[in-house]
């Protein structure tokens, strides 16, 4: 995974995730969305044939937080459900 900066503003940021789709995409844009100073996170994937296939994000957010700094929560996020649900499999597979 690389993370391509296209352009930073004061409340918001745009970026490539090079190495991902639409599975991880809608992962992030969806846990960016329980942040309550985070006012838009979406993302698109270009034609395959016109652009290499990585998504695009845009997030901005209220000013109370930089994007950088609700990006870094959503990401810890979903690496503690992650985690959560890596230790609910293994206690299943142990029953």
């Amino acid at each position: 995974m690389r993370i391509e900066v296209v352009k930073r503003e004061e409340n918001a940021i745009e970026f490539y995730l090079d190495g991902e789709d639409h599975t991880f995409a809608n992962l992030l844009v969806e846990v960016l969305h329980e942040d309550e100073h985070v006012k838009f996170a979406a993302y698109s994937i270009d034609h395959p044939v016109l652009m290499a296939r990585k998504p695009r994000f845009r997030v901005t957010t209220d000013g109370s937080e930089r994007p950088e700094e609700a990006l870094e929560k959503a990401a810890q996020k979903v690496f503690d459900r992650s985690r959560e649900v890596l230790e609910a499999w293994s206690s299943a597979l142990k029953a």
